[in-house]
C-alpha cells in the first residue's frame, strides 16, 4: 500500500511541476501509457516483483491523470485576458468571512455573470458603504484582472496560492455601480453564517481584547483580526502551527469526545440498541471531529486530520486494525482524491513528514522511557526531521522553536484550546457566560505572550539559510534520515556530518571585477539589488501597503535571504516617493545596514544618513560605483530637488559591463546628465517606470544600452511603460524587459568571443509553473 500511495503522490507532483500542461498530444500519450500498463498485466506474473511494479506504475499514471484533469478544469475557469479591466455585473454568494477592515476583502461564489467569468472571485470593496456578510446574496459591479502576484526568488507564490484556492480572478467592486444586496435563502451557506455568528459572539464576549484574533483562530479558524506583529511572533518562534486548527487540535477534541462517548454504556437505553462503549467512542469522537473541522472552514490541515480520523474510527467500528504505515498511505490517497492540489500546500508536506518523523522516533526502542523523556525525544525528532522541508518551503528555521513549543504546545493543547472551546460554547448561549469562561485562556495567553515575544526578539531566533545546491540538499536529507533512524551511534555521527555542508554553505557570488544586478518584482515601485564578490547594495525598497506590510518584507528581504545575504553594505533610497521608499523602515529593522544614502524628501532615514550627491564614488571588489545626480547648490535648479528630478542616479561599472539606475528622474534631470557627458551603459533601469515625462530621445540615444528594464505593476493605472517610450528604447537597439511580465529580472555579463553580452534571466520564465499567467 505504501508503494501505491507514493506512486500516486509522485504522479501528482509530476504534474504540478510542469511549466505548461500538455495538450491533446500529451493526453493521447497518457492514454496509451495506461493501456500499455493494463495490457502488460498478463506478463507481470512471469517475473518476480512484476505485479508490484505494474501496480506502482498504474498508480503513478492514475495520479498524473487525476491531477492533470483537475488542473485543466481549473485553468479553464480562469478569467480571459479580454475581460480584464472591464466593468462586469456579477451576482453571487459571499463565500468567506470578510475581514473587518475599512476595505473588506472576500470571496464571491458567482452564480450569474457574463460568459467566461470565473466561478470564484477574490474581491476588495474600497470604501464599502455596507460590509457584506457570509452567505449573503449580492449583485456587484466589478473590475477584474487575472491572477497576479510578486514573482521573485525566495518569495511567496501568491499566484500559486490563488490557484490552489480555486480563485480564477481578483478585482474590486466599482463605486457607483448597481451594487445591492439581493434576497437570499436562509438555507444558503449555513456553515459560513454560523462561523460568522460564532465569531461575533466571541468578539462580544472578549470585549475587544488584543488576543481576540487568537481566540477566534483557535475556535473557528478565523485569524483575520490577528495583527502583523502577532503573526511575526508566532513565525519567529516556530509556533504558527498552534494557530492552525490542525491535527493536534482536531485530534485532541476527537479523543476527548470519544472518552466522554465511551460512557454511553451507562445509559440504559443504549444497551437496547446494542450500543457499547466502542460505539459511543466512535460516534462521539467522529461527530466532534466533523463539527470542529467544519467550523474551522475545512482547511487543508483539518481535511487531512479528518480523513485520518475517519479511517481510525471506521476501523474501530468494524473492530479491525490497520498498521500505522498503511493507515498513513490510505490517508495520502484519500486526501489526494479529495484535493488533487494538496501537494502545492507546504502544510501538507509538513504534516505527513512530521508523522513519519514521530514514528521513526518512537519505534525500535528496546527500553521503556518515561513520559518526559519520550516527549523531549519527540520534540527533538520533529525539530530535526522537519529541517529539509522547512528550508525548501520557507527558507528559514526557528532556532528557538524547541524551547517555545516545549512550553506553548502543552499549554495550548491541554489548557488554552479546551478553555477557548468551552468559552465559545458558553458565548454562543450568552456572551456574559462566554466572557467569564474566556477569562481563563485569555489569562494564560497574556501570561505566556511576553515569553514568546522575548524569544522572537532574540538575535538568533531565526536562521535564514540560502537556497542550497542539490548535492548539499541531498546530503542534508540523508543526514537527517540517519540521525532519526534507531541506529548505532556511528551512523548517527555520520548523519550529523552529512548535515554540516548545509550549515557552512554559502551561495555563489560574482567574481572579483564583476557584478550582478537584479530588478525585483515589487509591483508599481522599484527595488534593485546589486551584488559584487563580497558586497551588496540595495537601491530603493519598493512600496508600502495599507495592510501594514511592505514590498521590502514580501519581496526584497526574502530575495536577500534566499541569496544568503546577511547584511547590506549600502542602502540607497533614490527619493521620497512612497513606491521607492515605503519599505525603508522594514529594511533597517530586518538586516544590519552599514550605510544609508538618500535622495530628495526621504523622511524615515536614520540620522546618520548620507545625502547622495554628484561626485560621490567608491569601489568594491574592483567594481566602481559613481553618483551622477543630483548636484546641489545649482541656484534655481535646487528647487526641483524636492521632486522626481531629485532622485539619486547611480552608475555601476564593472570589468565586463555597466549599469545605470535612474530613479524617477524626468526630462529636466536627463538634460543635466547629458550636459555632463553621460557615457553609454550596458543596462539601464528606465527612469520613472517608463512614463512619458522621461526617457527623452536624446537621453536614450546617449545611453544606447543593450538592455532596458522597466519596473512596473501588472495592469497599473498609469499604463506604464508607455508604448512610445518602449519603442524609443527598442529603436536605440535595446532589448526591453518589464517586471510585470518577467517577474524579477537578473542581469549578468558573459564575455564570449571577444564581446561582452548582458545575460538576462526572467524569474517567471525560469521558474514557470502551468498556473502562471
Amino acid at each position: 500500500m505504501g508503494a501505491i500511495a507514493l506512486a500516486f503522490l509522485a504522479g501528482h507532483c509530476a504534474v504540478h511541476n510542469l511549466s505548461r500542461l500538455p495538450g491533446r498530444a500529451g493526453l493521447a500519450i497518457l492514454v496509451l501509457a495506461l493501456m500499455t500498463t493494463l495490457a502488460g498485466g498478463r506478463f507481470a506474473a512471469r517475473w518476480r516483483g512484476g505485479t508490484a511494479v505494474r501496480t506502482a506504475m498504474m498508480a503513478a499514471l492514475l495520479g498524473v491523470s487525476w491531477a492533470w484533469g483537475h488542473a485543466a478544469l481549473r485553468l479553464a475557469n480562469d478569467l480571459p485576458a479580454a475581460l480584464e479591466g472591464q466593468d462586469l455585473v456579477v451576482r453571487g454568494w459571499i463565500a468567506s468571512l470578510p475581514d473587518s477592515s475599512v476595505d473588506p476583502q472576500f470571496v464571491l461564489e458567482v452564480v450569474d455573470a457574463a460568459p467566461d467569468v470565473p466561478m470564484r472571485l477574490s474581491l476588495t470593496w474600497y470604501r464599502a458603504p455596507l460590509a457584506p456578510q457570509p452567505g449573503e446574496h449580492w449583485q456587484l459591479t466589478v473590475r477584474l484582472k487575472r491572477r497576479s502576484g510578486f514573482a521573485n526568488p525566495g518569495g511567496f507564490d501568491y499566484e500559486g496560492y490563488l490557484f490552489r484556492e480555486g480563485l480564477g480572478a481578483t478585482g474590486y467592486v466599482r463605486d457607483g455601480g448597481d451594487n445591492r444586496r439581493l434576497e437570499s435563502s436562509p438555507q444558503g451557506y449555513v456553515i459560513a453564517r454560523v462561523r460568522a455568528w460564532i465569531g461575533s459572539r466571541i468578539a462580544e464576549a472578549a470585549g475587544g481584547h488584543e488576543m481576540l484574533g487568537v481566540l477566534q483562530g483557535l475556535a473557528i479558524g478565523d485569524t483575520r483580526t490577528m495583527t502583523v506583529d502577532q503573526w511575526r511572533v508566532f513565525t519567529a518562534t516556530g509556533t504558527t502551527h498552534l494557530m492552525a486548527i490542525s491535527g493536534l487540535h482536531v485530534g485532541m477534541v476527537a479523543m476527548l469526545a470519544a472518552w466522554c462517548g465511551g460512557n454511553i454504556v451507562r445509559w440504559r437505553g443504549a444497551q437496547s440498541f446494542g450500543l457499547t462503549a466502542m460505539h459511543g467512542q466512535v460516534l462521539a469522537g467522529m461527530s466532534a471531529a466533523v463539527i470542529y473541522s467544519v467550523l474551522a472552514g475545512l482547511s487543508i490541515p483539518t481535511q487531512r486530520t479528518l480523513v485520518m480520523l475517519c479511517i481510525y474510527f471506521g476501523l474501530r467500528w468494524r473492530r479491525r486494525t490497520l498498521g500505522i504505515g498503511r493507515s498513513l498511505s490510505v490517508a495520502v490517497v484519500a486526501i489526494l482524491l479529495l484535493d488533487p492540489f494538496a501537494p502545492l500546500a507546504p502544510g501538507a508536506w509538513l504534516s505527513f513528514v512530521a508523522v513519519m518523523v514521530i514514528l521513526m522516533a518512537v519505534s525500535g526502542r528496546l527500553t521503556r522511557e518515561g513520559a518526559i523523556v519520550s516527549f523531549c525525544r519527540v520534540q527533538l525528532a520533529v525539530t530535526i526531521g522537519l529541517i529539509p522541508v522547512l528550508l525548501v518551503a520557507f527558507g528559514n528555521l526557528s532556532l528557538v522553536a524547541p524551547l517555545a513549543n516545549a512550553v506553548a504546545a502543552p499549554a495550548f493543547t491541554v489548557l488554552i484550546v479546551p478553555g477557548v472551546l468551552l468559552g465559545t460554547l458558553a458565548a454562543a448561549i450568552h456572551p456574559a457566560a462566554g466572557a467569564l469562561l474566556l477569562q481563563f485562556p485569555v489569562l494564560l495567553l497574556d501570561a505566556g505572550w511576553p515569553l514568546l515575544e522575548w524569544l522572537a526578539r532574540h538575535p538568533l531566533a531565526v536562521w535564514h539559510a540560502p537556497q542550497p545546491s542539490w548535492p548539499v540538499f541531498v546530503a542534508l536529507v540523508a543526514g537527517v534520515a540517519l540521525t532519526m533512524l534507531p541506529a548505532i551511534w556511528p551512523l548517527r555521527i555520520a548523519g550529523a556530518l552529512l548535515c554540516l555542508p548545509m550549515m557552512f554553505y554559502r551561495a555563489p557570488t560574482p567574481a572579483p571585477g564583476a557584478f550582478e544586478l537584479t530588478v525585483l518584482d515589487v509591483g508599481q515601485g522599484l527595488a534593485v539589488v546589486v551584488r559584487t564578490h563580497s558586497h551588496v547594495l540595495v537601491y530603493d525598497t519598493g512600496p508600502a501597503f495599507q495592510s501594514g506590510r511592505s514590498a521590502a518584507e514580501l519581496a526584497v528581504l526574502p530575495f536577500l535571504r534566499h541569496a544568503g545575504v546577511t547584511h547590506i553594505d549600502m542602502l540607497m533610497v533614490s527619493h521620497g516617493d512612497q513606491d521607492h521608499s515605503g519599505g525603508l523602515r522594514d529594511m533597517l529593522a530586518a538586516l544590519p545596514v552599514r550605510a544609508v544614502s538618500v535622495g530628495a524628501a526621504v523622511n524615515q532615514a536614520p540620522p546618520d544618513r548620507i545625502e547622495c550627491e554628484r561626485g560621490q564614488q567608491w569601489r568594491w571588489d574592483d567594481v566602481t560605483f559613481t553618483v551622477l545626480h543630483p548636484q546641489f547648490g545649482a541656484g534655481a535648479q535646487a528647487e526641483s530637488r524636492r521632486d522626481n528630478d531629485g532622485s539619486c542616479v547611480l552608475r555601476i561599472s564593472g570589468r565586463d559591463g555597466s549599469a545605470l539606475l535612474t530613479g524617477d528622474i524626468e526630462a529636466a534631470a536627463e538634460r543635466e546628465l547629458l550636459e555632463r557627458e553621460l557615457r553609454p551603459a550596458s543596462v539601464v533601469v528606465a527612469p520613472h517606470h517608463g512614463s512619458d515625462t522621461s526617457s527623452s530621445s536624446l537621453f536614450v540615444a546617449g545611453l544606447r544600452p543593450d538592455v532596458t528594464i522597466f519596473s512596473t505593476g501588472y495592469r497599473n493605472r498609469w499604463n506604464f511603460p508607455r508604448p512610445a517610450v518602449v519603442e524609443r528604447w527598442r529603436a536605440a537597439g535595446a532589448r526591453n524587459y518589464d517586471t510585470s511580465a518577467s517577474g524579477a529580472i537578473r542581469v549578468t555579463f558573459d564575455p564570449h568571443e571577444g564581446r561582452v553580452a548582458a545575460r538576462v534571466f526572467e524569474h517567471r520564465h525560469t521558474q514557470r509553473r502551468y498556473w502562471t499567467r
